[in-house]
């Protein structure tokens, strides 16, 4: 994996890269995401993290894709979409002030 990069940590991924959500929303960067997660019903969310089942698709795509890892070890087993947003929400404020 390459070093981290805050350009490509807030820039829009490839296209092949995107994040895509089971009711076919595309996610291209992490300001949609923030999006994504502020709209996305409590089912939605449950169906993208999974903790029984070791599934934290959000984490995933921003580790692997963005390369944030700082940002995916954050959000490794929260289950609660507020504060899942929350910690999102502070990161991009982070990464822009910084």
């Amino acid at each position: 994996m390459s070093p981290f990069s805050k350009d490509k940590a807030l820039g829009d991924c490839t296209p092949e890269k995107a994040f895509w959500s089971t009711h076919g929303v595309i996610v291209r960067n992490i300001y949609e995401m923030e999006k994504f997660l502020e709209f996305a019903d409590e089912w939605t969310f449950r169906y993208h993290i999974n903790l029984d089942n070791n599934k934290n698709d959000f984490a995933d795509w921003i580790r692997d894709v963005l390369e944030d890892s700082d940002l995916a070890n954050k959000l490794e087993g929260v289950m609660e979409k507020e504060k899942y947003l929350k910690i999102v929400k502070e990161r991009i404020k982070e990464l822009e002030t910084h």
